[in-house]
C-alpha cells in the first residue's frame, strides 16, 4: 500500500513517521538518479547545450511550490506517494545497474516519469511535468533528431505558399528552386529554439491554468503545429531577399524571425485560453489518440535507438586516404578527449594534418547519435560557434560551415557526411535520417575540415 504524504504540511500526532517515509523516498530517488544528475551538471557546464533547462526547472519548481503554499483548500491535496516513489527509485537503480547510463537523456525522462507517478496534485500536474521534461538538456538532441524533419516541413510550407503567390518554385529536399535561383533552409533555420520556447510557454500556461493532462497534451501539440506553420511562413518571407528578388537591410532577416516567433507565442496564449474555457472534452477519444500516438513513438524509438552491446566494425573499410585533394596527409594522434569519444563510437576515427588545415574522418556503418556535429565538440572545449551558409567548393560540393573562435583566434569548420555511393549531406540531422531510412547506403564517412579563418 502506498503511503501518501501531504506536501509541506505540519504534521499532527503520528505524522512524523509518515513524513520521514517521504524524506526517505525522495532521498532514495536522488540516490538512484546520481548518474543522471552528474550528467545534467556536465551538460549545463560543457557548452554543448544551452542552459535553457534551468529556466524550465525553476518555473516547474516555482509552480509546484506555489501550489503547495498558496493552494488554499487544494493545498493539502498536493502529496507524495512515498511507496510509489520508493518503487520508482528501485526501478531506476536497476536501470542504472543494467548499463543505461550510456543513454542519460532516457534515464532523465524516466526520473521525471517517477516524479509524475509519485506526485498527487488536484490539477495542473501535467504542466509541471512538462516543465520538468523541458528542464533536461534537450536542445542539442532536438537539433540532431528534429532539425532535418522541421526543415523539410518548413521547405514544403514555403513551396506551397510561394506557389500560392504565383511563383514557379520546386522543392528538392530542404532547398527551394526557382529556375537558376536556389535557396536552402540551413540548420540554424530549423526553428529548434522557437520550438523549445513555444513548448515552455505552453507548459507554463497549462500549469498556471491547471489544465488536465489531455488538455495539456493538446496545447503542446498545438504549440508544435504553430511552430511548424510559423517557421514555414518565415522561410517564405526570407526567400525573397535570399533569392535576390528584393533587397533589404541585413537586420530584417533576424527581425522577421523575432516577429514570427512573437506571433507563435501569441497564438499559444490564445489557444491556452480557448482550451481553459472549453467544456469537458470527450476524454475517451482523446485518450485513445494519446495511446496510439505514444505507441507510434515507441515503435519509432525502438527502431531507431542504438542498441547497447559490443561495437562491431568488421563491415567498415578501415583504410584511410594518404592524399586529400592533392595534399599529402600526415596522421596525427587522437587527443585524450578524442580517445574517450572513439572508445564508445560505433566505428573508427582518424585525424590528419592536411597542409594548413586539420582533417578529421569518422566512419560508421549505422545511424548513431554519436555522429554529432563538430560544433558540439568545439563548444564543449570552450569555443564559440556561429553557423554560416553552406559553402560550395571548386568541385561543386556543398559543405556545412561553422565559424569557431577562442582566445582571439577564429577557424572555419566545414563538414559533410558521405555515403558509400558518394551521396552527401551537409548536416548531421539530415545524415541521421537518411542513414536510418536507407541503412543499405552505408558505411558513411563524416569529413570535417578545420582551418584558420581568412582575415578580412
Amino acid at each position: 500500500m502506498n503511503t501518501v504524504v501531504p506536501g509541506m504540511r505540519m504534521a499532527g500526532s503520528g505524522c512524523p513517521a509518515i513524513r520521514w517515509k517521504a524524506v526517505a523516498a525522495v532521498a532514495a530517488l536522488l540516490l538512484a538518479s546520481l548518474p543522471t544528475l552528474a550528467w545534467y551538471g556536465r551538460r549545463l557546464d560543457d557548452g554543448s547545450d544551452e542552459p535553457l533547462g534551468l529556466i524550465a526547472l525553476l518555473a516547474g519548481l516555482g509552480t509546484l511550490g506555489a501550489a503547495v503554499r498558496f493552494g488554499g483548500r487544494d493545498r493539502d491535496q498536493v502529496r507524495i506517494a512515498a511507496g510509489r516513489m520508493l518503487a520508482g527509485a528501485a526501478g531506476l537503480a536497476v536501470v542504472q545497474a543494467a548499463g543505461w547510463p550510456r543513454y542519460p537523456l532516457l534515464t532523465g525522462l524516466l526520473t521525471v516519469a517517477v516524479i509524475g507517478f509519485s506526485l498527487r496534485m488536484p490539477r495542473g500536474k501535467a504542466g509541471v511535468m512538462a516543465l520538468l521534461v523541458l528542464s533536461l538538456p534537450l536542445v542539442a538532441s532536438l537539433d540532431f533528431y528534429a532539425g532535418y524533419p522541421l526543415r523539410l516541413a518548413a521547405a514544403e510550407i514555403t513551396r506551397w505558399l510561394l506557389k500560392l503567390g504565383g511563383l514557379p518554385v520546386e522543392r528538392a529536399g530542404v532547398v527551394i528552386l526557382e529556375g537558376e535561383r536556389m535557396v536552402g533552409i540551413d540548420p540554424p533555420c530549423a526553428g529548434i529554439r522557437m520550438l523549445w520556447t513555444a513548448c515552455f510557454v505552453a507548459a507554463v500556461l497549462a500549469a498556471r491554468l491547471r489544465l488536465s493532462a489531455v488538455r495539456t497534451l493538446a496545447l503542446l501539440t498545438m504549440a508544435v503545429g504553430c511552430v511548424i506553420i510559423g517557421n514555414g511562413l518565415r522561410a517564405a518571407i526570407v526567400f525573397f531577399p535570399e533569392s535576390g528578388r528584393v533587397a533589404w537591410p541585413h537586420w530584417l532577416h533576424p527581425g522577421t524571425g523575432l516577429l514570427v516567433h512573437g506571433g507563435v507565442l501569441l497564438a499559444v496564449f490564445h489557444l491556452s485560453g480557448r482550451l481553459a474555457r472549453l467544456r469537458r472534452p470527450r476524454g475517451s477519444l482523446l485518450r485513445r489518440g494519446m495511446v496510439v500516438g505514444f505507441g507510434l513513438l515507441a515503435v519509432v524509438a525502438g527502431r531507431t535507438a542504438e542498441r547497447p552491446g559490443p561495437i562491431e566494425t568488421q563491415g567498415i573499410d578501415e583504410k584511410w586516404p594518404a592524399v586529400w585533394e592533392g595534399v599529402p596527409l600526415v596522421r596525427l594522434p587522437l587527443s585524450k578527449v578524442e580517445e574517450r569519444f572513439a572508445a564508445a563510437f560505433p566505428g573508427s576515427i582518424a585525424r590528419f594534418r592536411c597542409g594548413d588545415a586539420e582533417l578529421i574522418l569518422r566512419r560508421t556503418d549505422r545511424a548513431t547519435r554519436r555522429m554529432h556535429p563538430a560544433a558540439d565538440c568545439l563548444r564543449a572545449e570552450g569555443f564559440t560557434t556561429h553557423s554560416e551558409p553552406a559553402h560550395r567548393d571548386a568541385d561543386g560540393r556543398l559543405w556545412g560551415t561553422t565559424r569557431a573562435g577562442r582566445d582571439g583566434r577564429s577557424w572555419t569548420v566545414r563538414e559533410r557526411y558521405v555515403s558509400a555511393g558518394g551521396k552527401a549531406c551537409t548536416d548531421a540531422s539530415a545524415w541521421f535520417w537518411n542513414a536510418t531510412l536507407h541503412p543499405e547506403a552505408g558505411p558513411w564517412t563524416a569529413v570535417t575540415m578545420i582551418r584558420p579563418a581568412e582575415t578580412p
